[in-house]
């Protein structure tokens, strides 16, 4: 207790000090503005960061994206449709979009679209070089962005809700196949994010969702292959890596 007495007189004799003098008093509130101002600033970065790489990631998608304009001609809808033709009939004629690819739904302001995007671009960047994939085929990668705001978006559905109800059977066709493959039967996709795709929620879809559309003959099943809601790795090449094995159906999408 006589410790604490102590301890008690010391600091109040400091506060009766700032107090009685009044000269110490304007810098202690210069201090504690610099303060203030110094914290700010990092945080300030720290969000312009954010929003900095957002952006960045809004262009990248940009890049391949089949817009929801134009209702049921769109460019959405056509590569949806030709997708599901192209399952149902085997035609084999790969010349409008390519016998391999990556369909991802994405967003904007979506932090994990921005986390998907570093493995993505890191891939395509480095397709041709050391991360070549085993079948020697070129990166083609196709967008859809689900808050594409069109001349069809009304106040009781977006484009993307209307392009969910002419398309039900692509999402069921999807989730159906997802079911199937060894990146589920591995644990790593949650029966709650198929439903949602596969019942075409629009209040609980996941973004990013990528579907790897695959009609070579090492695909598990001609057309839908591989879903996956998210990209794995804490690097930058981790995730280009994870994206790869999805592509190659190795890895977490392969067989234990």
């Amino acid at each position: 207790m006589v410790i604490l007495s102590a301890i008690g007189r010391f600091f109040q004799k400091i506060w009766q000090w700032i107090r009685d003098t009044a000269w110490v008093q304007p810098l202690l509130i210069v201090g504690a503005i610099f303060a203030v101002m110094f914290s700010i600033i990092p945080i300030v970065d720290g969000i312009k960061g954010l929003a900095e790489d957002l952006n960045s990631s809004e262009a990248f998608y940009t890049q391949f994206q089949q817009s929801l304009e134009n209702g049921a001609d769109s460019s959405a809808d056509k590569i949806t449709k030709w997708i599901l033709n192209e399952t149902e009939t085997q035609s084999k004629d790969y010349s409008a979009y390519g016998e391999k690819f990556f369909l991802t739904f994405v967003s904007e302001s979506c932090a994990s679209c921005a986390e998907a995007r570093e493995g993505f671009e890191y891939l395509r960047n480095n397709f041709t070089g050391s991360m070549a994939p085993e079948d020697g085929l070129p990166f083609k990668m196709y967008t859809i962005f689900t808050d594409e705001v069109t001349d069809d978006t009304t106040s009781a559905a977006t484009a993307f809700v209307q392009y969910m109800d002419r398309n039900p059977y692509f999402f069921e066709s999807a989730a159906s196949s997802a079911y199937q493959s060894e990146y589920y039967l591995n644990g790593f996709i949650d029966d709650s994010s198929l439903e949602a795709m596969e019942s075409c929620d629009p209040d609980n879809f996941l973004t990013p969702t990528t579907i790897l559309i695959d009609f070579t003959g090492s695909s598990p099943e001609y057309g839908f292959s591989e879903v996956f809601f998210a990209v794995s790795g804490d690097s930058t090449y981790e995730k280009a890596q994870f994206i790869l094995d999805c592509w190659n159906h190795d890895g977490d999408f392969g067989e234990n």
